[in-house]
C-alpha cells in the first residue's frame, strides 16, 4: 500500500496538466473575493478584523482539492490508462493511492495558496495604511484551509470514481461549489450551510454572513458527506472492476 500510494503521490504532483490546478488555485480566492464586495469593505475594522476579513477567500481552498482529489483519479480514465493500473496494483490499492495522493497534492497546493494569498493581504492592507495583524478568526480561516483538504480531496477522488471521466468530474467539483453553493448561500442559506462545499467552508469561516454552520457543526456535516461519497465510489468502484 506505501508503494501504492508513493506511486500515486508521484503522479499527483507530475505533469504538465497539474499548472491547471495550481491556476485554479490562485482563481477560488480571487473569485470569492470579487463576488462579494462586503470581503472588500473596511470601513469600520481594526486591523485584525481587516486582515481576518481579507483572508475569508481561503476557506474555499476546498474547491481546488476537491479538483486534485478528482484529478488523480480522471486523469486515468482520460488517458485510458486505469484499467492497465487495476491489474497491475488492484483495486484496493489503487482506490486508497489515489485518494491519499489526492489529499497530499491538495495540501501541498493549499500551502502554497495560504503563502501567496497572505502576501496579497499585506500588499491590498498596507496600501489602505493598515497591518497585517494575525488574530484568533484569521488562524481560524488558516486552519479551515487547511483541515477542509482532507474532506475536499476525498469527495473529489469519490467524485472521480463515480463519473470516471474527466470532465464531468472537474465540472462537478468546479461549478457545483462555485456556480450552486455559493449562490444558495444568498437565496437559499437553510439549504446551502448543510451542502458538503459550504459545510467544509464552515470549518474556516464559522456562521459565515450569518448563513453558515459553526465550526463543530460544519466539520460533522462534511465528515457526514465525505463518508457517504467515498463508500458510495467504494462499492460502485468494485462492482464495475469485479
Amino acid at each position: 500500500m506505501i508503494a501504492a500510494i508513493r506511486s500515486e503521490a508521484l503522479r499527483a504532483v507530475s505533469g504538465l496538466s497539474l499548472w491547471a490546478t495550481y491556476v485554479l488555485a490562485i482563481f477560488v480566492p480571487v473569485a470569492v473575493l470579487t463576488s462579494d464586495p462586503s470581503l472588500t469593505d473596511l470601513s469600520g475594522l481594526d486591523d485584525s478584523a481587516a486582515t481576518a476579513r481579507l483572508l475569508q477567500p481561503l476557506a474555499w481552498s476546498f474547491v481546488t482539492a476537491a479538483f486534485a482529489g478528482a484529478y488523480a483519479v480522471t486523469r486515468e480514465w482520460y488517458y485510458a490508462s486505469m484499467d492497465r493500473t487495476l491489474t497491475e496494483v488492484g483495486f484496493r490499492r489503487a482506490f486508497w493511492g489515489k485518494m491519499v495522493a489526492g489529499v497530499m497534492a491538495a495540501l501541498w497546493i493549499t500551502v502554497g495558496v495560504c503563502i501567496g494569498w497572505t502576501v496579497v493581504v499585506l500588499i491590498v492592507l498596507s496600501q489602505e495604511g493598515r497591518t497585517f495583524t494575525l488574530s484568533q478568526p484569521g488562524v481560524q480561516v488558516y486552519a479551515g484551509a487547511l483541515i477542509g483538504v482532507v474532506p475536499g480531496a476525498l469527495i473529489g477522488g469519490a467524485v472521480g470514481w463515480i463519473t470516471r471521466n474527466y470532465y464531468i468530474g472537474a465540472a462537478a467539483v468546479l461549478a457545483f461549489p462555485i456556480l450552486i453553493e455559493f449562490a444558495l448561500i444568498r437565496t437559499s442559506p437553510d439549504l446551502a450551510r448543510f451542502s458538503p462545499g459550504m459545510a467544509i467552508a464552515a470549518i474556516g469561516v464559522p456562521e459565515y454572513q450569518g448563513h453558515l454552520l459553526s465550526s463543530a457543526a460544519g466539520a460533522c456535516i462534511a465528515l457526514a458527506w465525505t463518508v457517504v461519497l467515498v463508500v458510495a465510489a467504494w462499492f460502485l468502484g468494485r462492482r464495475r472492476v469485479a
